[in-house]
């Protein structure tokens, strides 16, 4: 089985990134945060190469070469790994009560990461369904997509599962969130120990890992996780430059920021604002020409790691779809349409800061307790009162539009990484620690809160709002760990230790919810009678049924159908919509090629395809026809529309 074999490369690219990075001068939890992410930019690094070159499989030869090396030099720093442990070790008996309950958590989160198969929406649509299409092509250059999506979009995160889809199975897609988890995690601490005490640091850092949103992005397949792994990863690095001026850290702040472009689009609304404020701070500290005397010193080094930085950039996806857009066929739904709510940006903007400003208000899991045991709904209660004062002023102003009609501000918070959002820590911690250290704090404390705001701000005029922006300010929450330390830090003389440790219970709690009732994947439920139900290991089978998820969003056989009647080396049309689960269908039957089409497409003679795979699409004009016959089709209580179609049956 391939799948544990997997596992144990990707732990040692991470292990070699921490190798690489550790030093002396470093904490262990520093250099465990960034050799995460150092581990994570390489196997991304590998895998464009090998399908830029268009052989996927020389990635198997470049793997093989850093795990030698790796290996090597492990043995070398035997020592060195003997010292992290025996920390790591230390600091777990120092502060065993609440270390123990992270590790259950993070233990568990793993497990359903790993073995739990994937559900994310998108990832169904193209996160994880474009890596098919990629192994497919044996190229990131798509000319047959259902979405755009699958053609334009950054590659730097989703070409991470290509490690375990290459072999066509689904265990482990979700270990990269994970980690980057971790790594948000580990380096939240290691900041924040660089201005406070441990205990202090500490507590930070469990409201970090606490938080709903981003306790279920990491078991999830989504990108924007990775973007606040990589803001942390910059930031560790830019302090560590402004103390002294060093090669190790300035290439780390260029492959950080090329990393998270990589990543998600949006990443730029944190890379020109930290490029900006923590570039005058560096200039302000050396003079240019200091700078480039350290280039210039280290020509070879500054060369090397360009080469990773600009394949990280994008630059190359983003260079050949201007250029060849034109020859892009897509299918996709033209029933849906995303446009601007309202053509003033900056009322746009104010409208969409207060709105999340209200959904910031997030009392998870002690909304659920007040709805199910006083029957108090607060969601509602905030809706009343933006409705009240709010929507007159702003109406419609900022907000996405689907089928020509605005998507009303609704707050209707679910325990789902697609509804939730960031917890108490939210409204109640993080903005004002934001404020308090913009005003209190020194230089580099007042550069990191002025780059999340800029983030804050140009996400609110820049992103029309829709129910599932909360993904969009991972990064703004999951990033500012260092300003509630600096923030608790201030309040420690009138909170004492008593005050300390009831937030640490208050915190744990949520962390212990975010960890047991994600409802996308849950362990258990706040009544008695949700706790009894199955779980989501007894539902699939401890992860061995992977089209749970599937079968539950079709509601029919499709899927079983596929796999039965679609003989091996089949060649299948696929007409689908623009948000249709395509990726169980690549998942279930590896042996067959499916190609995304369109209909006039199909119309012609000269085609190749043996059967056409509907999907959320109409196919009357196909099956009408005397050459073609309909094997299977959805019926008219199913509420996806489907077919399977043999072309030219005999």
């Amino acid at each position: 089985m391939s799948f544990p074999l997997v596992v144990l490369e990707v732990l040692c690219f991470c292990l070699g990134g921490v190798l690489f990075i550790s030093a002396p001068s470093r904490r262990v939890s520093e250099s465990l945060s960034l050799g995460i992410c150092l581990g994570l930019m390489l196997l991304s690094v590998i895998f464009q190469i090998s399908f830029l070159l268009k052989l996927p499989q020389f990635s198997f030869i470049l793997e093989g070469l850093f795990l030698i090396f790796i290996f090597y030099h492990a043995r070398k720093k035997y020592s060195e790994i003997k010292k992290i442990l025996i920390a790591i070790k230390h600091f777990f008996l120092k502060y065993k009560l609440i270390t123990s309950i992270i590790l259950i958590c993070w233990i568990h989160f793993f497990l359903l990461a790993t073995i739990i198969p994937p559900a994310n929406w998108d990832s169904m649509t193209y996160n994880l369904a474009r890596v098919f299409l990629f192994q497919q092509e044996k190229t990131f250059f798509l000319t047959n997509v259902t979405t755009p999506r699958q053609a334009i979009f950054v590659v730097g995160s989703d070409v991470l599962p290509h490690a375990f889809l290459r072999f066509y199975s689904d265990y482990g897609v979700g270990l990269f969130s994970f980690l980057a988890y971790l790594s948000i995690g580990l380096g939240t601490y290691a900041l924040s120990r660089n201005f406070v005490s441990v205990k202090i640091s500490l507590l930070a850092t469990v409201i970090i890992i606490g938080m709903p949103e981003l306790c279920f992005q990491a078991t999830s397949t989504k990108n924007d996780i990775f973007t606040a792994s990589a803001a942390i990863f910059c930031f560790i690095s830019v302090y560590r430059l402004l103390n002294y001026l060093n090669k190790q850290d300035l290439s780390l702040i260029i492959l950080g920021l090329t990393f998270g472009l990589s990543v998600k689009t949006t990443f730029l609304a944190f890379f020109v604002p930290f490029s900006v404020i923590f570039g005058y701070l560096i200039l302000r500290k050396y003079s240019v020409f200091e700078i480039v005397k350290l280039i210039k010193q280290n020509k070879l080094y500054f060369i090397i790691i360009l080469f990773p930085a600009l394949i990280m950039s994008q630059i190359w996806l983003f260079l050949y779809h201007f250029l060849q857009v034109s020859d892009i066929n897509i299918v996709e739904d033209k029933n849906i349409k995303m446009v601007i709510g309202n053509n003033n940006r900056l009322f746009k903007g104010i409208a969409n800061f207060i709105r999340y400003i209200f959904q910031s208000i997030h009392l998870f899991p002690f909304d659920n307790l007040l709805l199910g045991r006083l029957k108090i709904d607060f969601d509602q209660f905030l809706n009343n009162i933006y409705n009240l004062i709010f929507f007159p002023l702003f109406g419609n102003a900022g907000l996405g539009y689907s089928l020509n009609a605005p998507r009303p501000f609704l707050i209707n918070s679910e325990p789902h990484e697609d509804l939730s959002w960031y917890g108490i820590a939210g409204f109640f911690v993080i903005l004002p620690s934001l404020v308090w250290t913009l005003y209190k704090g020194n230089s580099f404390l007042k550069a990191l809160s002025l780059t999340l705001i800029g983030f804050f701000l140009i996400v609110c005029f820049g992103i029309y709002w829709t129910p599932w922006n909360n993904r969009y300010l991972t990064l703004f929450f999951s990033a500012s760990g260092l300003c509630i330390a600096f923030f608790l830090q201030s309040i420690y003389p009138k909170i004492k230790n008593r005050g300390i440790q009831f937030l640490q219970i208050v915190f744990i709690i949520i962390l212990i919810s975010s960890c047991l009732l994600n409802s996308s994947k849950p362990f258990a439920g706040l009544s008695i009678k949700q706790f009894l139900k199955p779980n989501i290991w007894l539902k699939t089978n401890f992860g061995t049924n992977r089209f749970y998820y599937a079968n539950r969003h079709f509601e029919d056989e499709r899927l079983a159908k596929f796999a039965e009647l679609i003989p091996v080396n089949s060649q299948v049309a696929l007409l689908a919509g623009d948000n249709s689960w395509i990726y169980p269908f690549y998942l279930i039957n590896p042996q067959i090629i499916i190609q995304p089409v369109a209909l006039k497409e199909l119309q012609q003679k000269n085609h190749n395809f043996d059967y056409t795979l509907c999907l959320d699409v109409g196919c009357t004009l196909i099956s009408d026809q005397p050459s073609y016959k309909v094997l299977w089709a959805s019926n008219e209580e199913s509420k996806k529309l489907g077919k399977i179609i043999k072309i030219n049956p005999e």
